[in-house]
């Protein structure tokens, strides 16, 4: 995977020069992160990439005049979004988002929020999106998706940890046929779901004789 991530960033210093716009190694990794979860609000970007004002907008700006990220606002109130161009794609390994998922808006910037906790957390394990499981998942000819996690850690000694973040209750019947899912999964040694007090509670209990299942109360962990 190291070698891999490796080979992008060659990859995208080499693409870049074509764009006419001069960027860093910095730049080429915000494209990254923004694509990876296919979109993100400034204040992720600021923490990801220990960014202030005002030069948090300055660089961000520069990378929107360059045509290689789309600013819109979604929702009153909120922080505008930032996702890719097909411009600013072409320096990733992913497609850009077409639009933006209204529907589970509020989850996917809740999974960026508990990334940027993780990453703090374990800083030597690598995280494969959803975005890109998918990608893999389509390239290995699988035509029906099936369930994916929200994301994986993957740790030096080759670890996979499924992170899913769960806001809303899913039915028995499917709750039972994900967590079975993941005891068949081999490579996936641990699971562990961020969700709200009342959700872990329900999920635990589903999850009683599963001891590779870890509910964790998402107010808590994003607090630590």
């Amino acid at each position: 995977m190291v070698s891999k991530n490796r080979q992008l960033n060659s990859r995208g210093k080499q693409m870049a020069k074509g764009t006419g716009v001069k960027l860093t190694e910095r730049d080429i990794e915000i494209l990254k992160f923004i694509n990876d979860f296919g979109f993100c609000e400034m204040p992720q970007l600021d923490r990801r990439f220990d960014l202030k004002k005002p030069r948090n907008y300055q660089i961000i700006n520069r990378l929107v005049e360059g045509g290689l990220i789309h600013h819109e606002r979604v929702f009153y109130g909120r922080h505008g979004i930032y996702r890719l161009t097909n411009k600013g794609a072409r320096l990733t390994d992913l497609p850009p988002l077409s639009r933006i998922p209204l529907a589970t808006y509020t989850h996917d910037i809740t999974l960026i929020e508990v990334y940027l906790k993780l990453r703090k957390h374990h800083p030597e394990a690598q995280w494969i999106s959803e975005r890109q499981l998918t990608r893999d998942k389509h390239a290995d000819g699988v035509g029906k998706r099936g369930h994916l996690s929200d994301g994986i850690l993957v740790f030096p000694e080759g670890k996979q940890v499924a992170i899913e973040v769960e806001l809303s209750l899913k039915s028995k019947y499917r709750l039972e046929r994900i967590l079975k899912g993941y005891g068949a999964q081999f490579s996936i040694k641990e699971v562990r779901y961020y969700c709200p007090e009342n959700i872990a509670a329900y999920i635990g209990s589903l999850a009683t004789k599963m001891p590779f299942i870890q509910v964790h109360s998402l107010r808590e962990f994003l607090a630590s």
